[in-house]
């Protein structure tokens, strides 16, 4: 009992039918999902890309803890400086004042109350 060829061919026929009519609309449908999720992945990436776009100019932007840092301590010293130069100029004043006695001892001292940075007694 074996088959000849034309029932190979039948049986052949019979097999391309099953898998035209069940097996390959399966695969269409699994291709279709991963077609889908492919584009969602693209979307996803391009979105993404714009993000780091938009990171990386903050970043340019940015100012950092230490440049910040940096710019503090610059501007304190320049105040210092400034205050100094200040400081200096109220107490020539009240010693021109004292010595052309403009100013008693009580003024004197009272002015001397508003200097930021201590004199040392003469």
């Amino acid at each position: 009992m074996f088959m000849d060829k034309k029932d190979l061919k039948k049986i052949r026929g019979e097999l391309a039918s099953v898998i035209e009519d069940n097996i390959n609309p399966q695969f269409e449908i699994v291709h279709k999902r991963f077609e889908d999720v492919n584009k969602r992945f693209e979307d996803v990436n391009k979105r993404f890309e714009d993000v780091n776009k938009h990171f990386g100019r903050i970043e340019a932007t940015m100012v950092t803890k230490s440049y910040l840092d940096e710019k503090l301590a610059d501007l304190s010293g320049d105040l210092v400086v400034k205050l100094k130069k200040e400081d200096a100029k109220l107490s020539r004043l009240v010693d021109i004042l004292k010595r052309k006695k403009v100013l008693d001892k009580n003024e004197v001292k009272e002015l001397a109350e508003y200097q930021i940075f201590p004199r040392f007694a003469r």
